[in-house]
C-alpha cells in the first residue's frame, strides 16, 4: 500500500492512498469531473483537478546573504541555496 508522500489522493471509500492515473493526459483538465477506480477496494470515485502555482524568489546575483549549514549554504533573503565541496567549506 502506498503512503501519503507517494500518493496524490485518498480513496473516499476505503481511505487507501493512490496516484491519479494521468495516462495520455487524462485528468489534467480543470473544472471537470474525472473517474478513477481505487487500486485497493476497486470502487470508482470521481476527482477534480486543481492547479496551484508556487514561486521561488531570488536575489540578484552577487546579492545573496549566505549562511552555512554543513556543506549547504542558504541565502537568508531568498530561496537560493548551493552546495559546496568539503574542501571549499574548510
Amino acid at each position: 500500500m502506498r503512503n501519503k508522500r507517494e500518493s496524490d489522493v485518498m480513496c473516499p471509500y476505503c481511505g487507501g492512498y493512490q496516484e491519479i492515473n494521468h495516462d495520455d493526459g487524462y485528468g489534467f483538465e480543470e473544472d471537470e469531473e474525472h473517474e478513477q477506480e481505487c487500486v485497493n477496494c476497486n470502487k470508482t470515485f470521481t476527482f477534480q483537478t486543481v492547479i496551484c502555482f508556487t514561486y521561488k524568489v531570488f536575489c540578484q546575483d552577487g546579492d545573496h546573504d549566505l549562511e552555512p549549514f554543513g556543506t549547504m549554504y542558504y541565502c537568508k533573503k531568498c530561496d537560493y541555496y548551493e552546495q559546496r565541496l568539503e574542501e571549499e567549506v574548510l
